[in-house]
């Protein structure tokens, strides 16, 4: 008798998976997947008009007192509703948060929009959604009779790997808030939660009429391209079936939505961008039921096929002869009104997708002419966006036969069913590469020779140089798990001082020399303390960092009193 069937369970493993459009989440059993690691159980969502699928989108509906009422499927056709027009309507809210990391340092004011442009705190509609996915999973788990104490679930939340630290630390805390204990979560970059899915399953399940072997010394780079972002990295399988990263993570946002955009700039292009923003405001129910029709669009046409696609009657009416309008666009020939379908030629409908995979193809195109990528067979695409035919012709002409093209079966769920092995055993990934470069702000004594006289300071009689770069890990770096990486020593610069700051900074060069250069940016703190003050300042703090896992950790000894302290760094506070 399984564990499943007995109605009570020693370990699990559950992991959720939020996408920009899409979201989902999925568990195992730990006894049952250490002995095949494909048991991995997905939810199926209904939706509307029959449909089943095992994502839901990534919608959140709040009402007047911005308390959840619905997620998913459930918001979009609640929100539907005359009377629901009031509520607070968040999706891609995902690739909002991405905007600000991209523009600012992310902190726990960061701000996003709902449909109508209303702002309310990123972090309260991520904590909604991880707590909605939480308990939802506890009551599926009730209806098939199991009982699950919270302590006996690891719980896996992933993030894109392109994503910075200050990100992830934000995701953990939503996590946190919604009732997931720290001890008991993990974080999971979405390319590699992939890579580890696909080295497992079985290679008749991983490519239909190809045989593929993901033995040691295979090399492949994995392209996961999802609603928001394309994540694109290097692995190679090493001993014992783990995986070690060659090329550090890359990408951008090219993900499935800047092809709506696309579409949303030729809608601009024939009526006008107030008309859209008229129709957005007005019409919002009709204005998501448009984009929605072209989603579906987006992952069923076929080649060579016109698209036929239904346009809300409110859009045809307050664009007013829009057949016209049309008629006088660069559009002309290429779309036709026919009431209330908009018939949209196949070669028209490609062209929204041409810019978004022109520049993946020139990103992989960089990557794979690089020294990381020799030896490299395959190349690996995960994620709901590869599922779209164009972009996999797109892949597959620029690569074949060179490299041969590797699409899983529902490519869309890799990550999320990787993120369950990922928890089940997160050494898997034996080494990363360092994204940046990393030090600790210090200060030296002062050598006009090497420093700038604008750093000089004065203390205790003595004069130093401030705000210096002290470097531990170089961009490129080999990175191998639970391996700490230069381990340097810092002494106070008062003799009274009763603890020690350790400032976190990172830097685009590897030869940064001062924290406050334009390329360096400040991450995090993180406080030693030091009571005994005997010694003054003779006192020692051997500092290590970790950077193998997706976070992270640093460990400190105050060698005078053998005091050790272990901890993460505060993220997503502002610099002091």
């Amino acid at each position: 008798m399984s564990a499943r069937e007995k109605g009570s369970i020693s370990n699990m493993i559950a992991a959720i998976d939020f996408g920009t459009t899409y979201s989902g989440y999925a568990f195992g059993f730990k006894n049952e997947l250490d002995e095949d690691p494909t048991q991995v159980f997905c939810f199926q969502w209904h939706g509307n008009g029959g449909i089943m699928s095992l994502k839901l989108p990534t919608t959140v509906l709040l009402n007047e007192e911005k308390e959840l009422v619905a997620f998913g499927y459930e918001a979009e056709e609640m929100y539907s509703g005359e009377e629901h027009l009031d509520y607070f309507y968040f999706h891609r809210f995902k690739m909002m948060l991405y905007d600000q990391i991209r523009k600012e340092r992310l902190t726990m004011d960061a701000k996003v929009k709902d449909i109508r442009g209303r702002e309310m705190p990123a972090l309260e509609i991520f904590t909604h959604a991880v707590k909605f996915m939480k308990n939802h999973l506890f009551k599926n788990l009730e209806g098939r009779g199991i009982k699950v104490d919270d302590f006996k679930i690891i719980w896996v939340l992933t993030v894109p790997a392109i994503w910075d630290d200050p990100a992830k630390q934000f995701m953990r805390k939503a996590a946190e808030q919604a009732g997931i204990p720290r001890k008991d979560l993990r974080i999971a970059l979405e390319p590699e939660a992939a890579s580890i899915w696909c080295k497992t399953i079985p290679v008749e399940k991983l490519n239909q009429g190809a045989i593929v072997s993901f033995q040691e010394g295979t090399k492949y780079l994995v392209l996961d391209a999802g609603g928001g972002t394309v994540d694109i990295t290097i692995h190679e399988v090493i001993k014992e079936g783990k995986l070690k990263e060659l090329a550090r993570a890359s990408g951008g946002d090219w993900g499935g939505i800047s092809v709506d955009a696309a579409f949303e700039e030729a809608l601009v292009e024939i009526v006008g961008k107030d008309l859209i923003d008229t129709f957005r405001k007005d019409h919002t129910v009709d204005y998501l039921e448009l984009f929605r029709n072209f989603e579906l669009k987006k992952r069923s046409k076929k080649e060579s096929d016109d698209v036929i696609l239904y346009v809300p009657v409110s859009f045809v009416d307050i664009c007013e002869d829009l057949d016209e309008l049309i008629a006088r666009s660069e559009f002309q020939g290429s779309m036709e009104l026919e009431l209330d379908k908009l018939r949209i030629k196949a070669s028209t409908f490609d062209s929204f997708f041409t810019p978004t995979c022109r520049r993946v193809v020139k990103h992989v195109q960089n990557l794979l002419q690089s020294s990381k990528a020799e030896g490299v067979e395959f190349i690996l695409m995960v994620g709901g966006f590869s599922e779209s035919p164009v972009l996999q012709d797109a892949i597959k002409d620029a690569f074949s036969p060179k490299y041969r093209v590797v699409i899983p079966q529902e490519a869309g769920l890799t990550v999320l069913r990787g993120a369950v092995l990922f928890g089940n055993d997160p050494e898997v990934i034996a080494c990363r590469i360092a994204q940046r470069t990393y030090g600790i702000a210090t200060t030296s004594l002062f050598d006009s020779k090497i420093h700038k006289a604008s750093k000089k300071i004065t203390v205790n009689g003595e004069d130093r140089c401030s705000n210096l770069f002290s470097r531990h890990v170089k961009i490129g770096d080999e990175l191998y798990l639970n391996v700490a990486q230069a381990e340097k020593t810092y002494t106070p610069i008062k003799a009274d001082q009763t603890s020690m700051r350790i400032s976190l900074y990172k830097s685009n060069k590897d030869d940064t020399m001062y924290v406050d250069d334009p390329v360096c940016d400040y991450l995090g703190g993180f406080d030693v303390p030091m009571t005994d003050t005997t010694g003054g300042l003779d006192r020692e703090v051997k500092v290590r960092l970790l950077f193998g896992g997706t976070e992270i950790e640093v460990k400190c000894l105050v060698v005078k009193t053998k005091a050790e302290v272990s901890s993460h760094f505060s993220f997503l506070e502002p610099e002091p």
